[in-house]
C-alpha cells in the first residue's frame, strides 16, 4: 500500500473564490495542518500548507481562516464511492458549533474540473474571538480489493483525514472604505478621532457612519449586505422598488458604535436617476423602516432626514449608537393577503401574517 501522497494531496487546500484573504505577502498566508493516517499500517504523514491565493489580498495577519468561508482539502479520487467507503464525519472536540458542515463532493482545482474534496463549510461569527477547530473525516473499505489513487484497500481500512486550523476575523481600524458584502473583519475604533467608514457597490457610496471614538474603543462588526434573499420580509414588499441595508451583525450585538456621542449614518437615496438626474420618488414619500430583533419592522421615518451632502450626494441621514437593518420604500408595506378559507360555522378564518 502507498503512503499518504497517493491517498491525500496536501497542498489542495484552498478557500472558496470571491472572498477576501487575510493576507499581503506569500510569506503571510492563513494556514492549515493535516494529518492522514492509514490505521491498519499506521501510516502517519503530516504537513502544514497555505491557503490557496487566487482571490484578492489584504492584511498581513496570519492563522486566521474567515468565519462562514468554505475550505476544501483534495483527497484521491475514488473515496467518494459510496459503494466502496463508508463515510463517517466528525467535527471535532474544539469549537465544534464553528463547522457547519462536513461533506465530500467534486470540485474544480486549480483548472482540473473534477477532483475529489473535502468540503468543510463554517458558520459565520461577527466577534472578535479566534476558534482553533479539528475535524475530521474517516474513509472505512467496505471490500477487499477497493481502489483509490492506486492504494489497494482491504475490508475494514481506514483513511482518516484530521485538520487544524483557526477561525477569526481579521482586526483593522474604523477608518475603512468596504464593498457591499465584505466580511471576514471587525473594525477598532480610533480612540478620541474622527472615524468614518464608507460602503459601496459598483457604482455608488451606498452607506456612511461617521463618529468621533470614545476611549473604550470597542470593535464592532461592519459586513453590509443589500440582498434581500434571507428577509422573511420581503415578500411584504414585493408590489415596489424597496433596498434593504443590513448590517449583518446587529443580532449579535456587534455593531454598537463605540462612540463619543450618537454617530451619524447616511444611507444613500436609491430612488435618485443618475441619467435624469433627478429623483423619481419624493423623499417625502418614502418611508424608512427597520426590523427589530424579534422579527417586526418598525416605522423609523422621523428619525431620518433627506439631504444633500456636499459632494452632492442625496442620502437619508440619521444619528444612532448601533446599526441596525433598515429598508427604504417608496410606499408603507402591505401584507399579503392569501386565500381565505371558510369554516364550518361559516366564520371567516382572519389573516394572521406577523404584521398584518
Amino acid at each position: 500500500m502507498k503512503k499518504l501522497l497517493a491517498v491525500v494531496l496536501a497542498a489542495a487546500i484552498v478557500l472558496s473564490l470571491g472572498v477576501v484573504s487575510f493576507a499581503a505577502s506569500a510569506d503571510a498566508k492563513p494556514k492549515a495542518t493535516v494529518t492522514t493516517y492509514i490505521k491498519s499500517t499506521d501510516t502517519t504523514t503530516s504537513s502544514t500548507v497555505a491557503l490557496a491565493t487566487d482571490y484578492d489580498t489584504a492584511n498581513e495577519v496570519t492563522d486566521l481562516v474567515k468565519p462562514g468561508s468554505t475550505v476544501y482539502a483534495q483527497v484521491s479520487n475514488g473515496l467518494e464511492d459510496k459503494d466502496n467507503f463508508k463515510v463517517k464525519f466528525d467535527k471535532g472536540d474544539d469549537n465544534a458549533k464553528m463547522i457547519k458542515k462536513i461533506s465530500v463532493t467534486e470540485k474544480a482545482i486549480l483548472g482540473d474540473p473534477r477532483h475529489t474534496v473535502i468540503k468543510i463549510e463554517l458558520n459565520d461569527n461577527t466577534t472578535d474571538s479566534e476558534f482553533k477547530v479539528n475535524p475530521s473525516v474517516t474513509f472505512t473499505a467496505k471490500d477487499n480489493g477497493v481502489h483509490s489513487g492506486g492504494d489497494t484497500f482491504n475490508a475494514g481500512d481506514k483513511v482518516t483525514v484530521e485538520f487544524k486550523f483557526w477561525i477569526g476575523n481579521v482586526e483593522e481600524g474604523a477608518d475603512q472604505d468596504y464593498m457591499a458584502g465584505d466580511d471576514g473583519v471587525v473594525l477598532k475604533p480610533t480612540k478620541n478621532e474622527d472615524n468614518e467608514i464608507n460602503w459601496e457597490d459598483e457604482n455608488n457610496t451606498i452607506a456612511t457612519l461617521k463618529f468621533v471614538g470614545d476611549d473604550d474603543g470597542k470593535y464592532f462588526y461592519p459586513k453590509l449586505s443589500t440582498k434581500w434573499e434571507d428577509a422573511d420580509y420581503a415578500e411584504y414588499f414585493a408590489d415596489q422598488d424597496a433596498f434593504i441595508f443590513n448590517f449583518t451583525g446587529t443580532n449579535g450585538g456587534n455593531t454598537k458604535i463605540a462612540s463619543t456621542s450618537r454617530a451619524t449614518l447616511e444611507l444613500y437615496n436609491p430612488y435618485y436617476d443618475s441619467d435624469e438626474d433627478e429623483l423619481a420618488v419624493d423623499p417625502e414619500n418614502v418611508v424608512i423602516y427597520q426590523v427589530a430583533d424579534d422579527g417586526s419592522i418598525n416605522d423609523v421615518t422621523a428619525s431620518f432626514k433627506a439631504v444633500e451632502t456636499d459632494d452632492g450626494d442625496y442620502v437619508f441621514q440619521t444619528k444612532t449608537r448601533e446599526l441596525g437593518v433598515y429598508i427604504i420604500a417608496e410606499k408603507a408595506y402591505t401584507t399579503a393577503v392569501e386565500d381565505v378559507e371558510t369554516p364550518d360555522d361559516g366564520k371567516a378564518i382572519p389573516d394572521t401574517g406577523i404584521w398584518a
